[in-house]
């Protein structure tokens, strides 16, 4: 008998026909649940006959048809569960990714003290540069008269 091949060959259209595939896994489901109920109803094993009976009676078309029809169920709901899993991941990765940067993020009043501190040294610094070009100009003698309001005078030796 060729009764097995002849079923997957009406089921399985080519090697990437994965409903095919999967409906002739529920054929074989079928038939070993059939081989089962003899065996449960008779107390023994199915004869050929009986077993060549459901073949013949899977491979009728509106049969084929129900074992595609639930195999495109069966994959439609395991790519669903698969694509709901891997948006899961992704908001979850997405999620901590988020956490760890704002973690990483400084406070308000951190950054505001950070650009005001980096703001004085700057005006510090240039103050400072002003102050030595003006002081090599008219001297540092000069200078501090001016700046602490003294009047400088030669002195006479």
């Amino acid at each position: 008998m060729s009764g097995p091949h002849l079923t997957y060959g009406t089921l399985v259209k080519d090697e990437g026909d994965m409903v095919g595939h999967v409906a002739y896994a529920l054929y074989k489901r079928d038939k070993l649940s059939f081989i089962q109920a003899v065996r449960d109803e008779k107390g023994r094993e199915p004869t050929e006959e009986e077993v060549w009976a459901f073949i013949v009676s899977s491979n009728l078309g509106l049969r084929i048809d129900a074992y595609r029809s639930e195999a495109e169920q069966a994959l439609q709901v395991l790519s669903g569960e698969l694509l709901q899993g891997a948006a899961e991941d992704l908001g979850r990765q997405y999620q901590q990714e988020l956490t760890q940067q704002l973690q990483k993020a400084k406070p308000l009043f951190r950054a505001v003290g950070e650009s005001l501190l980096a703001n004085l040294l700057a005006v510090a610094v240039i103050a400072l540069v002003a102050v030595v070009l003006h002081g090599t100009r008219i001297g540092f003698v000069g200078l501090a008269a001016d700046v602490f309001g003294y009047e400088v005078k030669a002195r006479v030796d």
